[in-house]
C-alpha cells in the first residue's frame, strides 16, 4: 500500500484502536469471561493485557529496529518467504475465525433486540453490505471516518456508564475473585487471544509519514482500551447479580434495560443503538481491511481492496454454520481462542530470535 497524500495522523490511528479494541465492552466478550469467573470477569480482561504485554511490546520493538516493514514484511524479512508466509497465514486464519464469529453474534443481536421480524439473511446482506461500501473508500477515509463518529460513540458510552451508575451495587463485586483464583487467571489467559486485534493493525505500520505516529497512537489507544474495557466489565458486575451475569448474553444491551429515566422514559435502550451500531460497523469495517491487506501482503497482491468482497461473503457464509448463538459464542468461539492465544503470544518471541540469529550472521 502506497502512503496517501494525507497520511493518516495519531488520532485516526487512537479511534480505529478505540473501535477494534476497546469497544470489546458493548459486544458479547463480556459473557464469555463472564461464563466461568461470573462476578470477577472485570479481572480477567487485567490478566489478559498483562499476558499479551510482553509480545506485543517485543513487536514494537522489532517494527521499530526494522522501520520500513510492517507486520507481513517484518515476517518474511526475519523467517523468509516460505516460513513466513505460513506464519502470516496462521495469523490471518485466526483473525477470519474472529471475525465471522464476532459477525454472527452483531447480527444474532441486532435481528432480536432491534428487527425480531426481519430475516436473518436480509439484515447479513445490509451489514455486510454496508462495510464493504465505506471500506473500499480506503484505509485514510475510515480513519478520518472513525475519528468522526468517535464523539458520538463515546457520548453514548459515558451515557450508559453515567446511568448504569446511579443502581449499581458495589458489594456485588464480592467474592473478588467470583469462581476462583485459579479460575480468572485461567480464563485471563487462555481467553486473551480476543484482544489479537491490537497485533494485527500493525499490519498498517508504514502507512503514516512518520513510524512514530503509529507508535504514539497504538500505545494511547491500547492504554484507553484497556481501560475503557475494565470499567465497563466492573460496572457490569456491580450491576448484575452474581448468580445471573453468567447466564445473560447480551451483557450492554440489558445494562441499557434496568434502568429507567423517571417515571416517562422508561424504556431507554433504544436511544443507545445508534452510537451501539456505529461502533459495530466501524469495527467490522477496519477488521475486514485489515485483513485483506494482509492477505494481500502474503500472496503478493498490491490491489488487495479487490479481496474485500470475496473475504466478506466467505465470512459471511461460515458465520451461518454454528446452528446457534450458544454454540457460536460459549463453543466455537471459545475453542478458536484456545488456538489464537498460544499463536499471538509465542510468534513475536519467534521473530526475536530469528532478529537475534540474523544479526549474529550478519
Amino acid at each position: 500500500m502506497e502512503l496517501s497524500k494525507k497520511p493518516l495522523r495519531i488520532r485516526e490511528l487512537v479511534a480505529m484502536i478505540f473501535m477494534l479494541v476497546g469497544l470489546k465492552g458493548g459486544d458479547t466478550t463480556p459473557a464469555l469471561f463472564a461464563d466461568k469467573a461470573q462476578n470477577a470477569m472485570w479481572i480477567v480482561p487485567i490478566i489478559s493485557f498483562l499476558f499479551l504485554l510482553g509480545p506485543f511490546l517485543l513487536l514494537m520493538f522489532l517494527l521499530k529496529k526494522y522501520e520500513n516493514y510492517n507486520l507481513v514484511e517484518l515476517i518474511f524479512h526475519l523467517i523468509g518467504k516460505k516460513a513466513g508466509s505460513l506464519l502470516a497465514l496462521l495469523l490471518f486464519i485466526s483473525g477470519f475465525i474472529a471475525m465471522f464469529s464476532d459477525m454472527r453474534n452483531v447480527v444474532e443481536e441486532l435481528n432480536y433486540l432491534y428487527f425480531p421480524d426481519s430475516p436473518s439473511i436480509v439484515i447479513y446482506v445490509i451489514f455486510l453490505g454496508i462495510c464493504l461500501i465505506v471500506a473500499h473508500k480506503g484505509f485514510e477515509t475510515i480513519g478520518s471516518l472513525a475519528w468522526a463518529l468517535t464523539p458520538v460513540i463515546v457520548v453514548t458510552i459515558i451515557s450508559v456508564i453515567a446511568i448504569d451508575l446511579k443502581d449499581v451495587e458495589f458489594a456485588r463485586i464480592f467474592p473478588i475473585f467470583g469462581g476462583g483464583v485459579g479460575t480468572v487467571l485461567s480464563e485471563g489467559i487462555t481467553k486473551s487471544g480476543a484482544f489479537m486485534e491490537i497485533f494485527l493493525i500493525t499490519i498498517a505500520y508504514t502507512a503514516f509519514h512518520q513510524t512514530k505516529y503509529f507508535r504514539s497512537g497504538i500505545y494511547l489507544g491500547g492504554g484507553l482500551s484497556g481501560l475503557l474495557i475494565v470499567t465497563f466489565y466492573l460496572v457490569y458486575s456491580m450491576l448484575f447479580d452474581y448468580n445471573s451475569i453468567n447466564n445473560i448474553a447480551f451483557l450492554y444491551q440489558e445494562s441499557t434495560e434496568v434502568v429507567a429515566l423517571g417515571h416517562f422514559f422508561t424504556n431507554i435502550s433504544t436511544l443507545f443503538m445508534v452510537g451501539w451500531m456505529f461502533s459495530n460497523f466501524l469495527r467490522f469495517i477496519i477488521f475486514l481491511y485489515l485483513l485483506s491487506w494482509i492477505f494481500g501482503e502474503i500472496f503478493e497482491i498490491k490491489r488487495f481492496e479487490g479481496l474485500l468482497l470475496p473475504l466478506g461473503f466467505i465470512a459471511m457464509m461460515l458465520s451461518l454454520i454454528p446452528p446457534s448463538f450458544v454454540v457460536n459464542e460459549m463453543l466455537f468461539r471459545e475453542e478458536s481462542l484456545q488456538f489464537s492465544t498460544p499463536l499471538f503470544f509465542l510468534f513475536p518471541f519467534l521473530l526475536l530470535g530469528a532478529s537475534y540469529w540474523k544479526g549474529r550472521k550478519s
